[in-house]
């Protein structure tokens, strides 16, 4: 959990993927919060529990201002597994904050907002309640007196390709992958160039719990690193990489089995383990990979068997 946390907050510190997060969610893509607007803000608060001072951490967390002004303190949560007590961490995180505006600008001073962001990565649907209210177990007689905290909250699965495209930033790349990752489709990259290459194949790469993305990074020389480098790219190399294993392979049975049958064989093999890994990953379904290799969905069945 803890490496998924890094591997997040590593991209999203960026104020251009920070202010596309924003904007993409709350403004429908316009550009109302601009990068250079956005500084680094405190992370950290503290809180007495059992007579002791516990500190808590936000993922990311940014100052709005504007003509040196502070707007708003924005923060960003990420979610990999459900959690029914979100809220509560919530309305924890906001009210550190404004405790600490309190503190600072005493009495009959104006404070600025604190807005949180809860972005969801999992595959699991979130069926657990999205406001304070839905967390307690109230009175009747008490319900009208009980204030309700609602949390902005975001589900990478829920998200339509009208949505998705409201990003233009590497945040764009990273909802095309889980969208089809968590909804089980078919993951076509795309040939837009990543900024931020190395932290994208990171999140992609602890999330999906697939070592390959990063591994084809690390090949590549520094000129095409600085060049710039896309999803389509990468995702082009794994699939090679994985046919020229199965060729190596065919290679070696070809001492025994007669070379050109070997090498058939090999390829056959290096395409068929490239798929069934896909659909392990959950990047390609079973009926796209069977029809890929020309296939019903039983021999492919039977052939992954072979392969496993």
């Amino acid at each position: 959990m803890a490496e998924k946390d890094i591997a997040s907050k590593n991209l999203e510190y960026y104020n251009d993927v920070f202010s596309d997060i924003v904007n993409g969610l709350f403004f429908d893509g316009e550009n109302v919060i601009k990068e250079d607007e956005l500084t680094p803000a405190d992370r950290d608060s503290h809180y007495k529990a059992d007579g002791k001072i516990r500190s808590q951490e936000r993922d990311v967390s940014k100052f709005w201002k504007n003509a040196n002004i502070k707007i708003a303190f924005i923060g960003i949560e990420n979610q990999s597994a459900v959690d029914k007590a979100m809220p509560l961490r919530v309305i924890s995180y906001d009210g550190a904050e404004y405790r600490r505006q309190y503190r600072k600008k005493g009495k009959n001073k104006k404070y600025y907002p604190v807005i949180t962001l809860v972005i969801y990565f999992g595959k699991e649907d979130w069926n657990f309640g999205k406001k304070l209210c839905d967390c307690l177990e109230i009175p009747e007689r008490l319900s009208k007196f009980v204030s309700d905290y609602r949390m902005n909250f975001y589900s990478i699965k829920d998200m339509d390709e009208k949505q998705i495209e409201k990003f233009t930033s590497d945040f764009k790349v990273i909802t095309e992958f889980f969208s089809s990752l968590n909804n089980g489709t078919e993951y076509h990259p795309t040939n837009q160039k990543l900024v931020h290459a190395e932290e994208v194949l990171d999140m992609i790469g602890v999330f999906s719990g697939d070592g390959r993305f990063r591994d084809e990074y690390n090949s590549l020389n520094d000129e095409t690193r600085e060049g710039g480098i896309s999803m389509c790219e990468i995702y082009d190399k794994i699939q090679q990489a994985g046919i020229e294993k199965g060729i190596e392979k065919g290679i070696e049975k070809g001492i025994t089995i007669g070379e050109e049958k070997g090498r058939a064989e090999g390829r056959l093999e290096g395409v068929l383990q490239t798929l069934i890994d896909l659909v392990k990953d959950g990047i390609l379904t079973l009926a796209d990979a069977a029809k890929r290799a020309n296939m019903t969905v039983e021999e492919f069945e039977m052939q992954a068997g072979l392969y496993a």
